[in-house]
């Protein structure tokens, strides 16, 4: 049984912007510790995400409420202009997260209808977004759902007629065509969103491939059903699921292979766990040794185990560049401090790894004990180790820990003014990207020159730059996979901060400067030849941050494994360069 994933799975534009909001304003609400944070009716059609934003405080608007000291975010549907005069004169901070394609639509409704156009909508009567959108009509709107309507409609002069954003596109050709033929004086726009369009026609295509198709999403969420419809229309098995729990064993074992899409409202981590749950059946369908093949390398993995062996590459291809005697216990040190320092971690951020990598938070809450225990050791080995290389190593590390411990504490009291923002060095964006990286450089780069006898310090600073932007490649680009997870949790990583696409220009920048460091420095005489060997390592990031974004590197697990693969690589350049040297 394979799994195809869809590339337009999971959040459009416009929910990723209405959730962005909703999280800013309860941020700035909980700083401000003054009151409360409302959504103008459901955010989004998704009863997971609606109970974590309760979790976190945020409500649904309903009945009287004393709004004068809150803040009503606009969810992406949008609302009426009555509503919204209604919002004003509350005395409610208004937050507008409607959705730039909802508004289009608002907009040509509202201008045609000062002309003296009806409206004709198609889309789906009671709808959040159809009861916005008719409140611009002026009270001379009509909604109908599909072709066989349109004599229901009263005879007028002209009308306007548009699509609710996430409708079928097929309906609305035929109905339009329909429309046409009735009303002489018409004017037609295509305002189905361009994601719900792309969507639309990759299940057509995607399930025209497959033997069966999952759809993720809320049963309440219009674009999800019409993904179902559609699939379903094609002749293709299609099951329609909100979470993993609902998938049924027996029905998915006897296809094949099997495609996976979700509505625009479905979450990222939701889609990897059903998908993860698809591929756990597919192991019961093949061979005992495939089966124990593949367990076993979602161990190695999700363990953490797979980049321990990357920290040892990375600290060796560290020591050989510095010029100094690799040392087994050198890598030994990277590895297991390394090991610990994300072991722990994630016990620490439980949530977001819950929702970012929904296999690993599973394999460490199994083995919770384990793991802890093996954190713990790890840790204090690296100690052992460090100070029986030198005193100097060993402070690297402790000072490295230390300086991880502190991380989540809150420095700055909360009776300080309220405009200092940061209390803790958590809490300053960019800030886990950023130590993280220095842990690599640390462990990988200094280590190995305080441990050896013989240093040469001009080849340091290419070995901490090359160790932290290798570091910091990796760890940002999963971050921008994590997006949706931090964001919930309240991360304040560099995506959150600067932008996905402002990201992606900086690892971009990133790149290039490592590699011209790389080219120059043996020129220069700060280090040996093996600085242009270890060039592959960067195209290598730029090839996966390419990848990635084109959506052809799936999430979770599996962007790990290539993404890690690049401190490999290193000590594999490492051993090439050995080779043709001697």
């Amino acid at each position: 049984m394979g799994v195809i994933v869809a590339k337009t799975a999971g959040f459009c534009m416009g929910v990723r912007k209405a959730l962005d909001m909703v999280l800013d304003a309860s941020d700035k609400k909980k700083n401000d510790d003054d009151g409360a944070v409302f959504t103008e009716g459901p955010l989004i059609h998704n009863p997971q995400v609606l109970e974590m934003l309760k979790n976190k405080g945020i409500e649904t608007l309903k009945g009287e409420t004393d709004l004068s000291k809150s803040t009503v975010v606009i969810r992406a549907h949008g609302i009426t202009p009555q509503k919204r005069q209604e919002l004003t004169e509350s005395g409610a901070n208004i937050c507008d997260a409607t959705c730039p394609r909802v508004m289009r639509v608002q907009t040509i409704i509202g201008q045609h209808a000062k002309e003296g156009y009806s409206t004709i909508i198609v889309g789906d009567e009671g709808h959040a977004e159809v009861v916005g959108l008719l409140g611009y009509a002026n009270g001379n709107g009509y909604v109908i759902s599909s072709v066989e309507e349109v004599p229901r409609l009263p005879d007028m002069e002209k009308v306007c007629i548009v699509a609710q954003t996430t409708q079928d596109m097929q309906t609305y050709a035929l109905t339009v065509a329909r429309l046409k033929e009735r009303y002489k004086h018409h004017e037609v726009f295509e305002t189905i969103c361009s994601s719900t369009s792309r969507r639309q026609e990759e299940i057509i295509t995607l399930s025209n491939s497959v033997d069966a198709m999952i759809v993720v999403g809320g049963r309440g969420s219009a674009n999800t059903n019409r993904l179902v419809e559609i699939s379903a229309k094609e002749g293709t098995p299609t099951f329609l699921v909100e979470t993993e729990k609902e998938l049924e064993r027996d029905k998915l074992l006897k296809y094949k292979v099997i495609g996976v899409t979700a509505g625009a409202s479905t979450p990222n981590w939701l889609i990897q766990q059903v998908v993860e749950k698809v591929q756990a059946f597919q192991t019961e369908k093949v061979s005992t040794l495939r089966m124990f093949a593949t367990k076993a390398g979602t161990v190695f993995i999700g363990s953490l185990m797979y980049l321990g062996l990357g920290a040892a590459s990375l600290s060796y291809t560290g020591s050989v560049l510095l010029g100094v005697n690799s040392k087994l216990s050198f890598c030994a040190i990277a590895s297991l401090f390394l090991f610990s320092m994300y072991v722990l971690n994630h016990f620490a951020y439980k949530e977001a790894v819950a929702l970012n990598v929904p296999s690993r938070a599973k394999l460490y809450n199994r083995y919770k004990i384990l793991f802890v225990v093996l954190g713990i050791m790890a840790a204090i080995v690296s100690f052992v180790l460090g100070f029986i290389l030198s005193i100097q190593v060993f402070f690297c590390i402790f000072f490295a820990a230390i300086f991880g411990i502190a991380y989540k504490i809150s420095v700055i009291p909360k009776n300080l003014p309220k405009f200092v923002r940061y209390r803790s060095l958590e809490q300053i964006p960019g800030s886990k990207e950023i130590f993280i990286s220095m842990a690599w450089a640390v462990s990988t780069g200094l280590i190995p020159f305080f441990g050896s006898s013989v240093r040469h310090s001009q080849a340091l600073p290419v070995v901490l730059f090359f160790s932290f932007s290798m570091a910091f490649i990796r760890t940002t680009l999963l971050g921008v996979d994590d997006v949706q997870g931090d964001k919930i949790v309240g991360k304040e990583t560099i995506p959150i901060a600067i932008g996905k696409r402002s990201t992606k220009q900086l690892l971009i920048v990133i790149s290039i400067v490592l590699a011209i460091l790389l080219i120059v420095s043996p020129i220069i005489g700060l280090c040996s030849t093996l600085s242009f060997y270890l060039l592959p390592c960067v195209l290598y990031a730029c090839g996966y941050l390419y990848l990635y974004h084109k959506r052809l590197i799936p999430s979770g697990l599996t962007c790990e494994i290539i993404t890690d693969f690049n401190f490999i690589l290193a000590g594999i350049m490492v051993v090439i360069w050995r080779f043709c040297e001697s």
